[in-house]
């Protein structure tokens, strides 16, 4: 069971995350849906601190506004919205894809508000109650792939169930913890673990932890997504 597993994984741990990770985790947007989606693009792929520098230019270029509208956002032209991001970054691209994030927050933001989302509630409501209907959503975007779709949810402080890659990264370090009582039945459990048994195992560890389940999902998806760079960099090789 799920529960079994919690203290092999709380074991595992020390040697998957870098060490502060409780604290590494940006605090997010539960209550603007514009920056959680403008700085969800940027985080899967730049360093927090130039995160937190686009949405610090971005409140300052729009003074007055709530940010918390997917209408107005998707109301601004793409170029515009450059401008709005900020010169360093208004002009940058997806890495791998010949596309800039600006337009790419555009037209997701143009597609949330055709589905009925506009607020970080409404966005937070749909992410939990209509999970795979806004992930086909936000992936069917070019230049938006599953680290971005975390990152997005994330910000916006709306838990998901982690992607392949935490799954994969999950499963190899519980199989390679302390020997069990019967290593057959525990190879077999964790070969059955999908996404929702981890994202549960994951909910039950971080409370185990004394922290937060959007903290400890965090580190595991940071983790995750760059094995996944670093592999594809190799097989580019």
């Amino acid at each position: 069971m799920v529960e079994d597993l919690v203290p092999n994984l709380r074991a595992a741990l020390g040697g998957i995350l870098p060490a502060g990770w409780r604290d590494a985790a940006p605090w997010g947007y539960p209550a603007q849906s514009e920056l959680a989606l403008i700085t969800g693009v940027f985080a899967s792929q730049l360093p927090e601190q130039a995160v937190a520098d686009i949405a610090d230019t971005v409140m300052r270029r729009r003074p007055g506004s709530s940010l918390d509208n997917l209408v107005e956002l998707a109301a601004i032209d793409a170029v515009d919205l450059r401008g709005i991001i900020g010169d360093r970054w208004g002009d940058s691209t997806v890495l791998g894809v010949p596309r800039r994030r600006a337009d790419v927050i555009h037209e997701a933001a143009r597609l949330l508000t055709h589905s009925g989302v506009r607020t970080a509630f409404d966005m937070q409501d749909a992410i939990r109650t209509r999970t795979d209907e806004v992930s086909r959503l936000l992936l069917s975007i070019r230049g938006l792939g599953p680290g971005t779709w975390a990152c997005i949810a994330f910000m916006v402080h709306a838990p998901i169930p982690p992607n392949d890659d935490v799954v994969a990264l999950v499963k190899e370090s519980l199989a390679g913890g302390p020997p069990a009582e019967d290593p057959l039945e525990r190879a077999e459990t964790i070969e059955a673990l999908d996404r929702s048994a981890v994202g549960d195992l994951i909910r039950r560890t971080a409370h185990r932890l004394g922290s937060d389940e959007r903290v400890l999902s965090y580190g595991l998806h940071r983790v995750a997504d760059e094995r996944a760079r670093q592999a594809s960099v190799f097989i580019a090789k």
